[in-house]
């Protein structure tokens, strides 16, 4: 394995900990290593939370157990200082998401370039143009190969691809610069020139459709949901979401992005841009209890929709009350980051978009005698 650091985007001692510290996965010491679980603090397996959302492909079955080294953790936990259960689940979701997103588009730029005929590399000019220098010194190189041992074997495209999604997230600069920033880095992290190209293009759509959807949210339209507070025992009632028109402006906004993409862009492999396209889910868990208090069904088939520039989009379910108790309903609104694979991310910093408790209360004379 091939292992840089660079100097002239993080300097020294910043580098180090890109190269050496991004680790999904890998086979690390216990001291160097944790998993996402012990990262957010669900410590214990999956219990009734992690399987309603797991269940409805909110979260992966073995999310809590993905391993990650502790610098990424204190990264990851960055963002969702403060946050709610379930939002450190979805923003750790997301994350690992991210990770094999840009790993799986560098490995179809692999495969493609493997069958391709050999041609002139011309990655280094551009590197220099952006003063992406690799860190070569005695005491530099050392430092790495002193984490590298501490922490095992390090799996290269993980660590190439957990480095590049770090880089280039200042919105105040081009999205061309941002993109050889990324390139620079897949490079000097031991990535092929068609892998770096692929894992730049990728990294770089991933974050400007997350910025969109967020942008959507904050503000750009309204997201209201419509849950009730109180169900009776053996009674069912309506829950919904609506969600206003996208504002014209919006979608040029978008479209101008996309185009500035495909121009920085030396790739063809990417991971897909936000679409008009959302996915909502409703999900009851009562942690304490085994059997479900809440009964949730959705009204129609189809929990993805797209959204209009020109009328309200609905999403609606039924609700019954199976057992008295105070669960907690979370409403997951997630955006399509590409048609063709299908895949959605949750929104950062959103999701869910809706998290308080249904109260399932039993008729009058059980309230006052008991069963």
């Amino acid at each position: 394995m091939r292992l840089y650091v660079i100097r002239e985007l993080f300097g020294p001692a910043a580098a180090v900990a890109v190269v050496a510290a991004l680790c999904l996965g890998c086979g690390a010491a216990d001291d160097a290593t944790t998993t996402v679980g012990r990262c957010i603090g669900d410590n214990a397996p999956n219990g009734p939370v992690e399987e309603a959302l797991i269940k409805e492909d909110i979260i992966e079955e073995n999310l809590l157990e993905t391993k990650v080294t502790k610098v990424v953790c204190e990264d990851m936990l960055k963002p969702i200082s403060g946050s709610t259960r379930l939002q450190k689940l979805t923003a750790a979701q997301s994350y690992i998401q991210e990770i094999k997103l840009i790993e799986g588009a560098m490995r179809k730029a692999a495969k493609e370039a493997a069958r391709a005929p050999a041609g002139h590399s011309s990655s280094n000019e551009s590197l220099m143009q952006f003063g992406a220098i690799a860190y070569t010194s005695e005491q530099g190189t050392a430092q790495v190969h002193q984490y590298a041992e501490a922490i095992g074997s390090i799996e290269p495209m993980e660590l190439q691809a957990a480095a590049v999604s770090r880089v280039g997230e200042n919105n105040d600069a081009s999205i061309a610069i941002r993109v050889r920033q990324k390139e620079a880095v897949a490079t000097n992290t031991g990535a092929t020139e068609p892998e770096a190209k692929a894992a730049a293009r990728c990294s770089i759509e991933i974050e400007v459709s997350d910025d969109e959807a967020k942008k959507i949210v904050a503000g750009r339209f309204d997201i209201l949901p419509q849950i009730p507070q109180k169900i009776r025992l053996g009674k069912t009632k309506p829950a919904g979401l609506r969600v206003s028109p996208i504002p014209q402006q919006r979608s040029r906004e978008k479209s101008q992005k996309h185009a500035d993409i495909e121009e920085a862009s030396r790739s063809n492999f990417g991971c897909g841009y936000l679409t008009n396209r959302m996915e909502a889910d409703l999900v009851a868990v009562d942690q304490d209890v085994d059997q479900e208090v809440l009964g949730v069904a959705p009204r129609h088939h189809d929990d993805i929709q797209e959204l209009s520039s020109h009328k309200e989009v609905k999403w609606s379910w039924h609700v019954s009350g199976r057992q008295a108790g105070k669960p907690k309903v979370y409403l997951d609104l997630k955006y399509e980051l590409s048609r063709e694979g299908q895949v959605f991310r949750h929104i950062p910093q959103v999701s869910p978009v809706y998290a308080e408790p249904i109260r399932v209360t039993g008729p009058w004379w059980q309230r006052i005698f008991g069963s």
